[in-house]
């Protein structure tokens, strides 16, 4: 059972840069993971191990400055239980 749900917003910025091109592939990168994950208007929500979630955050951080970013933001927040935490859990009381 994974032992963390992290709340994860990526927000590449520079000049002249498009972020509707750019947010679609970096969602793209948590999706095609096969990790569990909940993709909302202000974050996405992913299940694993903090090694599996951490380098999902490096591709998709890499994804935006591939796309023409100079600098990309990362807003991340860790629910760590050592016995486990299961992303549908945290929906069920939504």
């Amino acid at each position: 059972m994974a032992a963390n749900t992290v709340g994860i917003q990526i927000l590449p910025n520079g000049k002249d840069v498009d972020t509707d091109g750019i947010i679609p592939s970096i969602v793209k990168v948590f999706k095609d993971s096969g990790l569990p994950c909940h993709v909302g208007p202000m974050e996405t929500v992913v299940e694993g191990t903090l090694d599996e979630i951490f380098s999902l955050i490096k591709q998709a951080q890499q994804v935006g400055i591939d796309a023409g970013a100079t600098e990309v933001l990362s807003n991340i927040k860790i629910h760590y239980k050592p016995d486990g935490l299961k992303l549908e859990d945290k929906l069920t009381n939504v």
